[in-house]
């Protein structure tokens, strides 16, 4: 597994997390606006094929605006989408964030998957196709 030692701070501090500075923000300042965040956060939009995350583990406070800043640095989020329990109206602890190509979700993966937030490790992977999933 990864050592998280090395891995980049991905997070901007808008997320309030404990450990995450603005230093990280202000490496991405064009990306990183609440505008940016707002309009992609609640959303589930499907990208091209091979653009679309899916993210287990996620801390149980995370929403859909932690789920978009969290991911934002990697490239142009289409949408973010933490899924709800309805009947507990709680967080299920995972989500899908859909890029708008392919390249940012491969770079989104390669640092974010096994990145600790408290005391989970992300699960991060491409979202599989419908055909994929078919048993024959």
């Amino acid at each position: 597994t990864a050592n998280t030692d090395s891995l980049p701070v991905a997070y901007t501090a808008a997320t309030g997390l404990p450990g995450l500075g603005a230093a990280s923000a202000a490496a991405f300042p064009a990306q990183l606006g609440p505008a940016a965040i707002s309009s992609v956060a609640g959303k589930q939009i499907e990208g091209p094929e091979g653009c679309n995350l899916f993210i287990y583990h996620l801390p149980q406070e995370f929403t859909d605006t932690d789920l978009a800043s969290t991911f934002l640095p990697f490239g142009n989020v289409v949408s973010s989408k933490v899924f709800i329990d309805k009947q507990t109206n709680l967080s299920k602890c995972f989500g899908f964030v859909s890029y708008d190509n392919p390249n940012s979700a491969q770079a989104a993966i390669q640092t974010m998957h096994g990145f600790q937030i408290g005391s989970k490790r992300l699960k991060v992977q491409l979202k599989r196709t419908k055909e994929s999933t078919k048993p024959y």
